[in-house]
């Protein structure tokens, strides 16, 4: 009779760690947060492959914020239809950067979006 209630202990208690364990294994992973920053092309450095951005950071103040960003060769570069290499960049240009952020707090630019400047035709 003690046996088997031991044994039973024991069933019940390999049970609830299973139990406990399956929700950790079975959990999806998580998809990055793509954050968006707009700004101006302070700098581009080609060799280096960085891109210096800034950014508006607080409007009541009208201070700004210089962020670099490490361009990557799958970075996707557009101008509206056109896709762009990191050299076409220049200082001055308006952009929308996209990048991620991993657990180690890398950044992971996804995208550069340059601003096209709308031709108003003149009446």
């Amino acid at each position: 009779m003690l046996r088997v209630m031991k044994f039973a202990v024991v069933c019940l208690a390999v049970v609830g760690l299973v139990g406990m364990a399956v929700p950790v294994f079975a959990q999806k992973k998580s998809e990055p947060q793509v954050t968006s920053v707009s700004g101006e092309v302070v700098s581009v450095d080609r060799v280096k492959s960085e891109v210096v951005v800034k950014q508006l950071k607080d409007a009541i103040t009208s201070t700004y914020e210089n962020t670099t960003f490490k361009v990557a060769s799958e970075t996707k570069i557009t101008k509206g239809d056109a896709t762009l290499k990191l050299s076409d960049l220049k200082a001055g240009d308006k952009v929308t950067v996209k990048y991620t952020t991993d657990v180690l707090g890398k950044q992971k630019v996804e995208s550069i979006a340059v601003e096209v400047k709308e031709v108003v035709p003149v009446k």
